[in-house]
């Protein structure tokens, strides 16, 4: 899938989200890192990897305090694992769609527990 395919459904997720959480979107940058595959779990044990979909990186905004300027959180999607764990364009899609929720969730505050929960 070409990048810009790819990018479109991530922003399709985006406007799609409620209002009440789209307006507390704020500081945060999402990139889409092509090439990379990342794992996480024990390293020596293949059973035990599992390729990394998407990563939260900041801190979540039920746990800042006060108006003090911080760095942007980040949200990466990682596009090529993403495509290695899909068998077609419509589940690279839907794959997408529930990473980006899944990190937008770690952005508000949820924890795994409550992701694996929801179904992200």
């Amino acid at each position: 899938m070409e990048k810009e395919e790819f990018e479109e459904i991530i922003e399709r997720t985006l406007e799609n989200i409620p209002e009440k959480f789209k307006n507390k979107l704020d500081n945060l940058s999402i990139v889409v890192e092509e090439n990379e595959l990342r794992y996480t779990g024990n390293q020596g044990n293949a059973k035990d990897r599992r390729i990394t979909l998407g990563l939260y990186q900041g801190l979540p905004i039920t746990q800042r305090a006060g108006k003090r300027q911080m760095l942007p959180d980040k949200i990466t999607i990682y596009k090529k694992a993403i495509e290695s764990t899909s068998r077609s364009p419509e589940e690279i899609a839907i794959t997408t769609r529930r990473v980006v929720l899944h990190e937008l969730g770690h952005y508000f505050g949820l924890g795994e527990d409550k992701l694996d929960e929801l179904g992200y």
